[in-house]
């Protein structure tokens, strides 16, 4: 498991990325929250659009923290690789960031090493995100419907 210097450091890497993204969600989602609560003077289909697009921005936000993480990782040949491509570049990681975030997974890029903790972890990830986004969509649209 955690037996050498390599798989700590992408530990880490991983609790850091993943701290940072769940922080960002839950305060971003407070905030749209509080602002949603002031949009009464809009009409309810631009109130949930506003939200909707919000919550997209959000995840895209959360799908770059993770792809950024990834591209460090690639310049550390220790902490492993991904095989796929001839040069792991900064559009490849934002891409497999997002196949996997979305557990889309379509498995053209490979990860090798210890950075598999990082990329299994985003998917657990994004997945709670979407759910949560979505159960706060539900209960922002409930709102947005009895007024």
């Amino acid at each position: 498991m955690l037996t050498s210097v390599p798989h700590w450091a992408a530990f880490l890497i991983t609790l850091l990325v993943v701290s940072m993204t769940v922080g960002l969600h839950y305060e971003t989602l407070q905030r749209l929250g509080n602002q949603a609560a002031r949009w009464k003077r809009l009409r309810p289909r631009v109130r949930v659009l506003a939200l909707i697009i919000s919550i997209l921005l959000l995840h895209i936000v959360e799908i770059w923290l993770f792809g950024l993480g990834l591209h460090m990782v690639n310049f550390y040949p220790a902490l492993g690789d991904v095989s796929g491509t001839h040069s792991f570049t900064l559009g490849d990681a934002l891409y497999l960031s997002a196949t996997t975030y979305t557990t889309l997974g379509y498995g053209d890029l490979v990860p090798h090493g210890p950075i598999r903790f990082l990329l299994g972890t985003e998917a657990l990830v994004g997945l709670v995100m979407i759910t949560w986004s979505a159960s706060f969509t539900y209960l922002e649209m409930q709102r947005f419907w009895k007024t």
